[in-house]
This record gives C-alpha cells, sequence and structure tokens, in this order.
C-alpha cells in the first residue's frame, strides 16, 4: 500500500511539474525577479486576476506555490548560500503581496525545514556508513533502528516503514520554500 502511494505521489508530483513547464515557463537566465514578474504577468493575464491583490489570498498562496515550483526558480534557489536564499525567499513572497508577518512566519517554517533537511542528509550518510560496514542481519537492524531513533526520535517508526517501502524522504527533490 505505501508503495502504490509512493508510486502515485511522484506520478502526481511529475504530472504537476509537466504542467508547469507547459503553463508557465519562465527564462533560466533572467533574474529571481524577472522571472517572478514575467511569471506574475502571465497569470494575472490569464486568470484575470493579480495576486499581489490585498483581497487575493487564495490566488496568491497558489501563485507563490507554483512560482516556487518552477524548475528555473527551484535552480537558482539551490545553488544560493542559505542567507541569500532566505532573502530571496523574502523577496518572492514581499513581491507577491504577503504581509511583513505572513513573510516572518514563512522564514520560520523555512529555516525549520534546512534543519529537517540538514539532519535528514546527516541521517542519510551514517545509513550508507552502516550499510557499507555491516552485513545484512540482525545487528544491522538493531544499528540502523538506533540510528533513527538518534536522528529521529519519535518519527523513527515512521523512517523505518517508509524505508520498508522503498521510500527515502531525504533523497527526493528538495523544493525550497516549500518542503
Amino acid at each position: 500500500m505505501a508503495a502504490r502511494w509512493m508510486q502515485a505521489a511522484l506520478a502526481h508530483e511529475h504530472e504537476e511539474e509537466t504542467r508547469r513547464r507547459e503553463l508557465l515557463d519562465v527564462d533560466p537566465t533572467l533574474s529571481l525577479e524577472a522571472q517572478q514578474s514575467a511569471f506574475l504577468d502571465r497569470l494575472s493575464a490569464g486568470a484575470g486576476v493579480d495576486p499581489r491583490e490585498p483581497e487575493a489570498h487564495l490566488v496568491r498562496s497558489q501563485a507563490t506555490e507554483v512560482f516556487l515550483r518552477l524548475e528555473p526558480v527551484q535552480a537558482r534557489l539551490a545553488a544560493m548560500p542559505v542567507e541569500e536564499r532566505r532573502a530571496a525567499l523574502a523577496g518572492i513572497r514581499r513581491r507577491m503581496g504577503y504581509s511583513e508577518e505572513m513573510i516572518a512566519r514563512r522564514a520560520a517554517d523555512d529555516a525549520y525545514r534546512d534543519a529537517r533537511w540538514e539532519n535528514g542528509h546527516a541521517y542519510m550518510k551514517a545509513r550508507a556508513e552502516l550499510f557499507s560496514r555491516l552485513e545484512q542481519g540482525e545487528a544491522l537492524e538493531a544499528e540502523l533502528r538506533s540510528l533513527r531513533e538518534q536522528y529521529f526520535e519519535h518519527e523513527a517508526p515512521t523512517i523505518a516503514r517508509e524505508e520498508d517501502a522503498g521510500f527515502f524522504r531525504y533523497q527526493r527533490r528538495r523544493v525550497y520554500g516549500r518542503n
């Protein structure tokens, strides 16, 4: 069941990305600001609603989500140092019409996610090291269980079930500003 869920989620993500590319392709050579401006112009023209308008809360949220998932935007964000990326995300949200309070809340969410991804990548590295030095069996399973608890505490059983199903959340694509 978990494997089916994972396949469906990956298929849905791929379908979403294909649709975004077709409808909202942005020039990867442009600055983030220029990419966002072109994106907002196309979105406003197509939807007839400008997400920057104060009353457009739902549209703003959806437009931000779509813009942040665009591959050229993600490539640019991924290439930035952490502080520059945080400033860029704040700028994107500001240009979308978010309040300073909401920008601060989203920045706190981003910092939390950054810490989780760093922890997850450290876990994956330690996990790979375990597999390189231990043979399959009870010793490996015990060490792996201990490693999961060390890195994920109360979430360790969830991580174990995901791995048993072949899903490794910290090997999937990172979407800055989103996950």
